[in-house]
C-alpha cells in the first residue's frame, strides 16, 4: 500500500509540473495501463502511469471551468449561493459565489467577488443572492518567490474573478439552509466578533476555531513565523486527534454509566464512534482543509479497524489517506500543507520506530526532531525556518492543545445549546492567550530567532533532504554526524551576483503600479514600491520582500520613491520595516520620514555603474506626477531611464535641457503608458531599444494606451509589459548582448494564464 501511494503521488505531481496540458487523446493509453497493472513486475509503473492519466483527465475538466471571452468586463446578472465565509475589509466585502447556470450564458462553477459600493447590512454564507457583476479571467501577479495566486485560484476551482456593480437589482433571494456547513462556520465567526469585539487575539481564536484567519494581523503572522508556531493555526492532525480523544474518553465514560449500554455496544466501540464524530465536527468547522482530510481519513481507518478487530499499521492508514485525497482531488498535491502534513506523520513514525528505546522525554524529543525534519520543506516553500521553534512549541503546544482548543470546541457546541456558557468559554480561552502570547512574542523577537534563506539549487536541496534523513536515522549508524556538513552552504549568501560594471535590472509585476530592482556587484537600488491594496496587503511585503530574500539581499543601499501616488509609494512602509536602508530619496519627503529630497543633478556610483537624477528641479512646483524623480542608470554601454509618472510638460523640459542624457537602451514608459506622456519628441530623444510598461491586467485606465504603443512601434522599439509577461528580468553586461527573462513564460505551468492583453 505504501509503494502504491508513493507511485500514485509521483504520477500526480509529475503531470502538474508540465508547462502545458497534453492532448486528452493520451487518455486512450489507460487501456495499456490497466494491462500493465495486471503484471506484477510493472505494477508500480502502471500505477504511476494511471495517476498521470487520472490527473490529466481531472485537470482537463477543471480547465473547462473558464469564463467565455465575450463575457469579460460585461455587466451580468447572476443568481447563486455565497459559498464561503465573507471577508469584511471595511470598505469592501470579498467572498466566493457559486452561480446557478443561466440559460443565456455559461458561467464557471465558482466566482471570487469583491463588493465595494452600497455594501449590504448583512451578507451570510449559504444565502442565495441575485447580483449584477463584472467578471474577468483569474489573473495574478507573476514574480520569482512570490505567492502564485493563479495556482491557488486553480486549486480552488475558481474560474473567474470580479466585482459587484452598484445596482438596485442586487437583492437577497433566500436564506441559508440549516444544513449548510459554511453557514454554521459563519455564525461562529459572528459570535466571536460579538463576544470578543476589541480583543487583539480575535483572529487567532477564529483561526483555531473555524480556520478563518482574515483578522490575524501582519504583526501576529510575523510572530508565528519567527517562533515556528504558525502550524498551530493550521487545523490539522494535532487538532483533529485532540478532538477525537476528547470525544472518545468523554462518551466512553458516559456510556459506562448505564450497564445496559454495554450489552448493546462495548464502551471502546462507542467511544471510537464518538471520537470519529468529534473529529468530523472539527474538520467541518475547519472547512475540510487537506491536513484535516488526512487526519480524518486516518481516524476513520483506525475506528474501522477497532470496530472490526483487525489491526492496521499506521503507515498503511497514512498511505490510504494519501491515495483517497489524491483520487478525489489530484490538485491537493500542489499545496504546501499536503507535504507538511504527511511528512510530519512520516517523521513521527520513523523516529518512534528507530530512535527512542525509552519513553523518557519522548514527547519533547519527538517534537524537536519533527521541527528539524521539516526544515528542508520549510526552506523550500517559505525560504525561512525558526531556530527558536523547539522552545516556543514546548510552551505553546500544551497550552493550545490541552486548554485553548477544548474550550473553543466546547464553546462552539454550546452556541446551539446555551449561548451564555459559550461566551464564558470563549472569554476564558482569550484570557489564556493574554497570559502566554507575550512569551511567544518575546521569543520571536529574540535575535537570531529565525533563519531566512536565499534560493538554493535543486541539487543542493536534494542533498539537504538526504542529509536530514540520515541524521534522523537510528543512532547506531556510524559517522552519520558527517551529514550535518550538508547544511553549511546555507549559511553563506547567494554567490550568483552581478560582476563589477554589470547591471541586473528587474521590473517587478506589482499589478497596476511600479517597482524596479537594480543590482550591481555589491549594491541594491529600489525604484518605487508598488501599491498598497489594504492594511494587510501591499506590494512591498507580497512581491518585493520575497524577491529580495530570494536573491539573498538583506540591505537596500538606496530606496527611491518617485512620488506620493499609492501605486508608487504603497509598499514603502513594509520595506522600511523589514530591511536596513542606506538612503531614502523622494520628490515629496513629507510623506516619508527620514527621507531626502531628490532633485536634478544628484549623482553617485556603485561598482562601476553611475546613477543620476534628471528631474525634478529643486524649486519645482507641479502636479504629483510631474514631481517624479527621474533616474538614469548607466554602465558605459547600456543604460536605463526610469521617469516615474512624468507627463508632457516635464518630457518637453528634459528634451530641451538635457537631450544628451535621455538616450537609453531601456526605457520604463512614463506614467505606465498613459497618453498624457510619451510624446514623439521624447521617444525620439530617448531612442530606446526596449520600452517596458508597468501595468496591471485589464486595468481600468486601459494602459498602455493604443496611441502610445503605436508611437513606440513606429520608432522601431521593442515592447514588453508586466501584465502579459510578469516580472521582466534583464542582465546588462558590458560588451555582451542583453539577457532577458520574462517570468510568466519562464515559470509557466498548466494553470498559468499566458494570453497577452
Amino acid at each position: 500500500m505504501i509503494k502504491t501511494a508513493l507511485s500514485f503521488s509521483a504520477g500526480c505531481f509529475c503531470l502538474l509540473q508540465l508547462s502545458s496540458l497534453p492532448s486528452t487523446q493520451w487518455l486512450w493509453s489507460v487501456i495499456p495501463a490497466l494491462i500493465l497493472f495486471t503484471i506484477t513486475k510493472t505494477r508500480l509503473l502502471a500505477i504511476f502511469f494511471f495517476a498521470l492519466l487520472w490527473t490529466l483527465f481531472y485537470v482537463s475538466q477543471t480547465m473547462q471551468n473558464t469564463l467565455s471571452p465575450n463575457l469579460v468586463n460585461t455587466e451580468l446578472r447572476v443568481t447563486g449561493v455565497i459559498s464561503s465565509i465573507p471577508e469584511n475589509h471595511g470598505n469592501r466585502i470579498r467572498f466566493e459565489f457559486s452561480p446557478q447556470q443561466n440559460q443565456h450564458y455559461q458561467l464557471p462553477e465558482k466566482l471570487r467577488l469583491n463588493w465595494y459600493q452600497s455594501l449590504p447590512s448583512s451578507i451570510l454564507a449559504g444565502e442565495t443572492w441575485q447580483l449584477i457583476v463584472k467578471l474577468k479571467p483569474p489573473r495574478g501577479t507573476m514574480n520569482p518567490a512570490s505567492f502564485d495566486y493563479e495556482k491557488w485560484l486553480f486549486q480552488q476551482n475558481i474560474g473567474a474573478v470580479g466585482y459587484v456593480r452598484h445596482n438596485s437589482k442586487n437583492v437577497l433571494i433566500a436564506s441559508a439552509s440549516p444544513l449548510n456547513i459554511n453557514s454554521w462556520r459563519h455564525k461562529i465567526v459572528m459570535m466571536l466578533d460579538k463576544t470578543l469585539p476589541n480583543s487583539p487575539y480575535l483572529g487567532l481564536v477564529q483561526g483555531l476555531t473555524v480556520g478563518v484567519k482574515q483578522q490575524i494581523s501582519p504583526q501576529q503572522w510575523q510572530v508565528l513565523r519567527q517562533s515556528g508556531t504558525s502550524h498551530l493555526l493550521a487545523i490539522s492532525g494535532l487538532h483533529i486527534g485532540l478532538a477525537a480523544a476528547i470525544g472518545f474518553f468523554s462518551f466512553k465514560w458516559l456510556w459506562r454509566l448505564r450497564a445496559e449500554n454495554l450489552l448493546l455496544l462495548p464502551a471502546n466501540h462507542f467511544g471510537a464512534l464518538a471520537g470519529l464524530a468529534a473529529g468530523l465536527f472539527y474538520a467541518a468547522l475547519a472547512g475540510f482543509s487537506v491536513p484535516t482530510q488526512r487526519a480524518l481519513i486516518m481516524l476513520s481507518v483506525v475506528t474501522l479497524t477497532l470496530l472490526l478487530k483487525r489491526p492496521i499499521n499506521i503507515s498503511q492508514s497514512l498511505a490510504i489517506a494519501a491515495l483517497l485525497i489524491l483520487i478525489l482531488n489530484p490538485l491537493a498535491i500542489l499545496s504546501a500543507g499536503f507535504f507538511l502534513s504527511f511528512v510530519a506523520v512520516v517523521i513521527i513514525i520513523w523516529i518512534n520506530q528507530n530512535r527512542f528505546p525509552t519513553a523518557k522525554f519522548q514527547w519533547l524529543k519527538t517534537h524537536s526532531l519533527i521541527a528539524f525534519g521539516l526544515t528542508p520543506l520549510l526552506l523550500l516553500f517559505f525560504m525561512q525556518t525558526s531556530l527558536i521553534a523547539p522552545i516556543a512549541n514546548f510552551i505553546a503546544i500544551p497550552i493550545i492543545s490541552f486548554l485553548v482548543i477544548p474550550l473553543l470546541l466546547l464553546g462552539s457546541l454550546m452556541l446551539w445549546l446555551f449561548e451564555p456558557l459559550a461566551e464564558w468559554l470563549f472569554n476564558l480561552a482569550l484570557t489564556i492567550f493574554d497570559l502566554f502570547w507575550p512569551i511567544i512574542e518575546l521569543l520571536a523577537n529574540t535575535p537570531y530567532s529565525h533563519w531566512n534563506l536565499s534560493a538554493i539549487s535543486n541539487l543542493h536541496w536534494l542533498i539537504l533532504v538526504i542529509a536530514t534523513i540520515v541524521l534522523l536515522s537510528p543512532r547506531h549508524i556510524p559517522g552519520k554526524w558527517l551529514a550535518s556538513f550538508a547544511f553549511l552552504p546555507l549559511f553563506y549568501t547567494n554567490s550568483n551576483q552581478p560582476e563589477k560594471g554589470d547591471i541586473w535590472f528587474t521590473l517587478l509585476d506589482v499589478g497596476q503600479g511600479l517597482s524596479a530592482v537594480i543590482q550591481t556587484a555589491e549594491h541594491t537600488v529600489i525604484y518605487d514600491t508598488g501599491p498598497r491594496y489594504s492594511n494587510k496587503f501591499n506590494a512591498g511585503s507580497a512581491v518585493i520582500e520575497p524577491f529580495l530574500k530570494n536573491r539573498g539581499i538583506q540591505h537596500i543601499d538606496t530606496l527611491i520613491v518617485s512620488h506620493s501616488d499609492n501605486d508608487h509609494i504603497g509598499g514603502a512602509k513594509s520595506l522600511l520595516d523589514s530591511f536596513s536602508i542606506g538612503s531614502l530619496l523622494t520628490s515629496q519627503p513629507e510623506y516619508l520620514s527620514k527621507s531626502t529630497m531628490c532633485f536634478s543633478g544628484q549623482s553617485w556610483q556603485f561598482d562601476g555603474v553611475s546613477f543620476e537624477i534628471l528631474s525634478p528641479e529643486v524649486q519645482a512646483i507641479n502636479s504629483d506626477n510631474n514631481l517624479s524623480c527621474v533616474l538614469k542608470v548607466n554602465n558605459g554601454e547600456h543604460s536605463i531611464l526610469l521617469p516615474g509618472d512624468i507627463e508632457k510638460p516635464i518630457e518637453a523640459k528634459l528634451v530641451k535641457n538635457s537631450p544628451e542624457k535621455l538616450t537609453s537602451t531601456i526605457l520604463i514608459a512614463p506614467h505606465h503608458g498613459s497618453n498624457s506622456s510619451s510624446t514623439s519628441e521624447f521617444i525620439q530623444k530617448v531612442d530606446a531599444k526596449w520600452v517596458l510598461f508597468a501595468t496591471g491586467h485589464l486595468n481600468r485606465y486601459h494602459f498602455p494606451h493604443k496611441k502610445v504603443k503605436h508611437r513606440y512601434q513606429k520608432a522601431n522599439t521593442k515592447l514588453l509589459d508586466t501584465s502579459s509577461n510578469g516580472a521582466i528580468m534583464m542582465k546588462l553586461k558590458r560588451q555582451k548582448k542583453i539577457e532577458i527573462i520574462t517570468w510568466r513564460q519562464s515559470a509557466q505551468r498548466i494553470w498559468t494564464q499566458v494570453a497577452t492583453d
